[in-house]
């Protein structure tokens, strides 16, 4: 039986969906270091971290479609749920908010949303500003007149659309192993420093303006052809 190699591992790891795309980030964070490639231990943290800022260019796949939705009553009613557009929001939201939703947070926030509630239901993320534009509907002529009360604005997910960008974070990743497997020569069982830069360029990655996120950077002419060993998830206590 032919030995099985730390790429084979790292392969096995990124498609056992019982791990968790935390933990495969944190073993890139690992490779990029002994790799001395920043740019891919910058991508691994900031999907660890999450984009913080809203300055922070994130990847396109972070950025989803939502409906934006109301929660309002009066003395006479409720109502739940009540899909609105980004136009009916008060003026001082037109241009800022639509139904565009840019996902900066962590992927480990993003797991716990959809773990946390029911699967048939959407997962709602309130809008900034939230109780303050709740104020402002409620004081329009038209609702309070009528005694309307704007209790809540959110966007409201599908957990399909969260699930999406961990999917897309984890294809990433196999990208790179299946980039990284094609440049090593058989037999050997860590690719060297050169090997993993150019692996890296296979993780294709745009921003909001179909612009590519350069995920290269010079390497050191004495480092090209160092080893890196590939760091593996010990599978009797590393689960989730």
């Amino acid at each position: 039986m032919s030995k099985e190699s730390p790429l084979d591992r790292l392969e096995q790891d990124i498609l056992d969906e019982s791990i968790s795309t935390t933990k495969l980030l944190r073993l890139f964070i690992v490779i990029g270091g002994r790799a001395f490639s920043e740019p891919l231990r910058k991508w691994a943290m900031s999907e660890l971290q999450g984009y913080d800022g809203p300055s922070v260019e994130i990847p396109d796949y972070r950025t989803i479609g939502a409906p934006i939705q109301a929660d309002s009553r009066s003395p006479f009613w409720s109502g739940r749920g009540e899909t609105i557009s980004a136009l009916d929001l008060p003026e001082i939201a037109h241009g800022e908010i639509s139904q565009e939703l840019p996902i900066r947070f962590s992927v480990a926030r993003i797991q716990s949303l959809l773990e946390s509630g029911n699967p048939e239901d959407p997962i709602k993320l309130s809008l900034p500003g939230s109780a303050e534009l709740c104020r402002l509907m409620s004081y329009e002529p038209a609702r309070r007149d009528r005694r309307v009360i704007v209790e809540s604005l959110y966007w409201a997910v599908h957990g399909s659309s969260l699930q999406d960008i961990l999917d897309q974070v984890r294809n990433r990743l196999l990208e790179f192993t299946s980039e990284l497997r094609s440049n090593m020569p058989p037999g050997l069982d860590d690719p060297t420093v050169g090997q993993v830069h150019t692996a890296v360029q296979n993780i294709k990655i745009t921003v909001g303006d179909n612009s590519p996120v350069t995920l290269t950077a010079p390497i050191v002419s004495e480092r090209k052809d160092m080893p890196v060993k590939i760091p593996l998830i010990h599978r009797g206590f590393f689960k989730r």
